[in-house]
């Protein structure tokens, strides 16, 4: 069959900021499909007013965050008037799939991880007449006949990661009044693990994928990044793990092999600041091989704070002082991010924790306010204090619930003021202009960019 893959328009701030990234998730399911015989292709509409060329499509299957549901809504529409099979997945789909099948416009949601699940639905659809959708595991779908929606039994997580095909690496990307520069803004990602053992009530990563650990081989991955280098040309190489440092044992072999084979290109990492400080040679390994930042979730200096959004291990302030430091002793960055908001903080712990971003001065600040998705223990704890349903907000800059102490608006203005405050510092300003290569750090153009997003976003409501 020809599939046409679509990641929706991501929102003003990525578009403002600069943020390319290929989708992996939606890449991985092409590759599957691809694998299986079937015509794919993607496109990244990156631009508001982009559309899709659905000319030669038979099935098109949408990817959606909860910011990409009501554009992606919006393009199943579009699909469903010109005859098409219409597939959606990613993590509002998965969370919410009665919102996606009642509206009309979506035939088949995939929940969790798709690959498999996409694969066997294909081949239901290409049987025509002869399909039985209730025996696709992690399907839901609107049975025609008693006009009910099912929800099929979940499907079981891939355990063998290396049994997947490499993503697809190549993607029309579409734009509305903006283009993408040049291919080398692209971040190129890569994923070597799933699912996370922790129990963050903010975060959505369980429901796509598990909270069981689940790795790549270290040689599956060393293939995969060769491929990146000659093959496609990529010249950095960001993994998006959401705890590359789980398993210290894991990650200096990874990077002691990529070292050892000419492959050392990744410069951006995500993990955990409790792991690293507990084996700092970690670190250091890292910083041997090349990169240059590391994404830490360090939210908040306040004790209960941490406690409250459940981060588990040993999170607190104290840790993320001593990983800070401890990156910055082997040449890597630290792209902090930050969080307002939790349900029971006043004004006086957000402003200590915009002025603890601030002493610590990571390369990278990321503010952002509490936002409950669909799914997460968060959602449920805060359903009954939300003040909007309107999806395109909840993309982490907008208050959509009430706190029990701070007014919605009172907190998206102190938001602004973190980021004015964090990258207007006259220092900060000084290294940009006369250390703008800087390896790790936000670069002063880059910053502009990020302050245009945030006061664009505001500025339309």
């Amino acid at each position: 069959m020809n599939v046409l893959l679509i990641s929706p328009y991501r929102g003003a701030l990525f578009a403002l900021a600069g943020a390319k990234m290929q989708p992996l998730g939606l890449s991985y399911i092409g590759a599957a499909l691809r694998a299986a015989g079937h015509d794919v292709q993607i496109q990244i509409l990156e631009g508001q007013t982009a559309l899709p060329d659905f000319t030669d499509a038979d099935v098109i299957g949408i990817s959606c965050n909860t910011v990409q549901f009501n554009p992606g809504l919006n393009i199943a529409l579009l699909a469903k008037q010109l005859g098409k099979t219409v597939i959606m997945g990613g993590p509002h789909p998965t969370s919410s799939p009665e919102e996606a099948l009642s509206s009309g416009y979506v035939d088949y949601v995939v929940r969790a991880e798709g690959e498999a699940t996409s694969v066997e639905l294909l081949e239901g659809l290409k049987a025509g007449k002869r399909f039985d959708p209730s025996k696709v595991l992690g399907i839901s779908w609107i049975d025609k006949e008693c006009k009910k929606i099912i929800h099929n039994p979940d499907r079981p997580f891939i355990q063998n990661l290396d049994q997947l095909p490499f993503p697809m690496r190549e993607a029309d990307w579409r734009y509305g009044s903006s283009k993408l520069e040049s291919r080398k803004d692209l971040a190129v990602p890569l994923i070597t693990t799933r699912g996370c053992p922790y129990g963050c009530k903010f975060c959505s990563t369980h429901i796509l994928a598990g909270k069981r650990f689940r790795t790549r081989s270290v040689e599956n991955i060393a293939r995969e990044v060769e491929e990146l280098l000659t093959k496609h040309g990529a010249e950095r190489i960001t993994i998006i793990d959401d705890i590359i440092n789980f398993d210290d044992a894991r990650l200096i072999e990874l990077f002691e092999t990529l070292i050892r084979r000419d492959l050392a290109f990744v410069r951006w990492v995500m993990g955990r600041a409790d792991h690293l400080i507990n084996n700092p040679k970690t670190a250091e390994v890292m910083g041997m091989a090349g990169v240059e930042q590391m994404f830490l979730g360090i939210e908040s200096p306040n004790e209960r704070t941490i406690k409250a959004y459940k981060k588990g291990g040993k999170a607190s302030c104290d840790t993320s002082l001593k990983a800070v430091e401890l990156l910055k002793q082997n040449n890597i960055e630290t792209w902090g991010a930050f969080i307002l908001g939790e349900p029971s903080e006043t004004m006086v712990d957000v402003n200590r924790t915009i002025e603890f971003a601030r002493m610590i001065n990571p390369g990278t600040a990321q503010f952002t306010i509490l936002t409950p998705y669909p799914g997460t223990d968060l959602w449920k704890e805060v359903e009954a204090k939300l003040i909007t349903r309107d999806w395109e907000k909840y993309d982490a800059l907008h208050a959509v619930f009430k706190p029990q102490y701070l007014d919605p608006k009172e907190l998206e203005r102190a938001l602004i003021r973190a980021y004015m405050g964090f990258y207007t510092q006259p220092k900060r300003i000084f290294r940009g202009i006369f250390k703008r290569h800087e390896s790790g750090r936000l670069h002063l153009w880059g910053a502009l960019k990020l302050l245009r997003g945030v006061k664009v976003v505001f500025s339309n409501g």
